[in-house]
């Protein structure tokens, strides 16, 4: 029997097998969060999809659990070089990550390279020569340290940041920053003085951990003297006094919503002329990933638009899709937006199922784990194992 070629590789980070071990409450541990669970009359393609069996990759854990993450940005990068294998990546502290991530948010939120370019030219002639992720953060206090928790749990609105970003670049005008929203994600320019403060030092040298690495974790940890620099730190807290009392915080308090207690600058980058310029690839990349988009010869997924994969399909060339939010979901602990993830691409899979009825599709974790399909007595057979074993 020969083994029909596969259409399209789906790559879905974050994603656990139906059957994943239980968590072993160390803190540090994956949760079990999997997609839906199917069932006789179940017509979801995703839900099949999970039913496969399911071959782990290898894993080099370093059990550095308190250091290592699992930087949706750094195993997506990874996924669409081909690896085999990739566990607790460090996530990307590159020189350049700020702007990569910057480029493709540019993309994602539809504008091109080009005018990513002359925006960055902007800046320049305005003297900034620095940029930064700069994420917002809620900070839980717990007994004796506060922990991380990101966008997702702020949930702040486009209203909401851009209002805030009003008061709050006059403000860091007066030190030579300033603070943009590029889509839904926030950048901070420096200009570089050698007496600046924080982000404006020309001393620093390198940002915060990526953010990755903090959600549902002790900042303490990655505030300390190994992982921070003074200079980052000391500025920190100014931030942190400055957005306490503003009217943001107070609205929100009110109707019981998180307050915005500080922004995360990471993956520190000079503004360069130079940006990532990749060569035109054989097969069609789809992903939300803005970092590969940068990286990569690659377009936006859309969970509304299957048009540019039926024609590559239809046309013989191998599609890859690689998606990263239900495993950002995952880290800040966001169960409902993990769901309505796998409910978006759940319907793309539909609709490129109507488009291409023999479109045949393999799903992946990002982490050397496939979902393998198989005939329907073995599937039978395999759950009945499982259940004699439960």
């Amino acid at each position: 029997m020969t083994r029909r070629i596969v259409d399209v590789e789906l790559t879905v980070l974050g994603l656990e097998p139906l059957d994943a071990p239980g968590d072993d409450q160390s803190g540090f541990s994956r949760p079990i969060w999997t997609g839906p669970s199917v069932s006789e009359t179940d017509v979801s393609r995703l839900a099949q999809l999970l039913d496969g069996r399911f071959q782990r990759g290898a894993s080099t854990d370093d059990d550095s659990p308190e250091e290592a993450c699992d930087d949706p940005d750094a195993l997506a990068l990874v996924a669409v070089a081909g690896a085999t294998s990739v566990a607790a990546p460090r996530g990307i502290t590159s020189p350049g990550y700020a702007l990569a991530r910057a480029l493709g948010d540019w993309c994602l939120a539809g504008g091109t390279r080009a005018g990513f370019a002359e925006q960055v030219a902007d800046w320049r002639a305005q003297g900034f020569e620095r940029l930064l992720c700069f994420d917002p953060v809620h900070l839980k206090p717990e007994t004796d340290h506060a922990i991380v928790l990101g966008p997702r749990f702020l949930a702040l609105s486009d209203a909401e940041l851009d209002s805030l970003l009003d008061v709050l670049n006059p403000w860091l005008a007066d030190d030579g920053m300033q603070a943009v929203r590029i889509g839904r994600q926030t950048y901070l320019l420096a200009q570089l003085r050698p007496d600046g403060i924080g982000p404006a030092n020309a001393a620093l040298q390198r940002g915060g951990a990526p953010l990755a690495c903090l959600l549902n974790r002790n900042a303490g940890v990655f505030l300390n003297e190994e992982r921070s620099d003074p200079l980052l730190r000391q500025w920190l807290t100014e931030l942190q006094m400055w957005l306490y009392p503003q009217p943001l915080n107070d609205r929100r308090a009110e109707h019981g919503q998180p307050i915005l207690s500080s922004f995360w600058p990471h993956g520190l980058s000079a503004l360069s002329d130079e940006m990532p310029s990749p060569p035109v690839g054989d097969r069609l990349i789809l992903t939300d990933s803005p970092v590969v988009i940068a990286e990569r010869d690659a377009s936006v997924w859309q969970a509304d638009d299957v048009d540019v994969a039926r024609e590559a399909i239809r046309a013989g060339r191998p599609v890859r899709v690689l998606l990263t939010e239900a495993a950002w979901c995952r880290l800040e602990g966001d169960v409902g937006g993990f769901q309505q993830e796998l409910a978006r691409i759940d319907a793309w899979l539909e609709r490129l199922q109507t488009e291409c009825p023999d479109v045949v599709v393999r799903l992946d974790d990002g982490q050397g784990g496939v979902w393998q399909p198989e005939s329907g007595w073995k599937r039978t057979w395999r759950r009945l194992l499982q259940r004699v074993g439960r």
